[in-house]
């Protein structure tokens, strides 16, 4: 084998691998977690936070859902008072889904219900602190309409009459349904999911994601 052969040999075993290479890198690319939706605001949306409206973390939660708790009680050391972190919040939107996880838990919708009604007079957030905080008695519960959503309703001083009518009521939970659609139609399956600027979070920790907020 002279000296040209041994070139074109070895010239064309690097092309076959770089080609191959290249067919590999295509087949294995990573998901798209582009998700322009999840950043897309609507006049019903649930929203606290910077108003500017620059960063917008979404956040797709069950009430029900013990580790959307513990992304509740992450939030609230971002939001408390005097927290080393709550400037993240003046740079930050951030905007409550529902997605409530009806195939295993039972409470998921009715919870939801409760937080929509309240929002109707302008408790949403306060409604939602107060589910989330007494998740595990309510959530045993077997009826928490009566045993709990209405004293709720009563510590929060709303009017009663109008949160149990608005808690039953079909626009309360077309309201839900609008936010569960939409987190079906982006292929969202667990619980709590977070978009940042239409970008799914995919984090190890609580640490690493305050990270991603505090970069902004």
């Amino acid at each position: 084998m002279n000296k040209n052969t041994i070139i074109i040999s070895f010239v064309s075993i690097v092309g076959t691998f770089i080609f191959l290479f290249g067919v590999y890198k295509l087949i294995n690319q990573p998901e798209i977690t582009n998700f322009p939706q999840a950043k897309q605001l609507s006049l019903t949306d649930h929203i606290k936070w910077a108003q500017e409206k620059k960063n917008i973390l979404v956040e797709y939660s069950d009430f029900q859902c013990p580790s959307c708790k513990s992304a509740h009680d992450f939030l609230k050391t971002i939001e408390a008072s005097g927290s080393a972190d709550i400037d993240i919040t003046k740079k930050v939107t951030f905007v409550y889904r529902y997605f409530p996880l009806y195939q295993v838990h039972d409470k998921a919708y009715l919870s939801a219900y409760a937080a929509e009604a309240a929002g109707k007079q302008n408790k949403f957030w306060e409604m939602s602190n107060l589910l989330f905080d007494n998740q595990q008695a309510w959530s045993k519960s077997n009826n928490p309409q009566k045993e709990y959503f209405l004293n709720f309703a009563k510590k929060l001083k709303l009017d009663v009459n109008k949160f149990e009518k608005d808690f039953n009521s079909q626009e309360v939970k077309n309201r839900v349904a609008q936010d569960l659609n939409q987190g079906q139609q982006i292929r969202i399956d667990s619980t709590p999911t977070f978009f940042l600027n239409g970008q799914k979070v995919d984090v190890n920790s609580y640490d690493e994601f305050k990270k991603v907020l505090k970069v902004l």
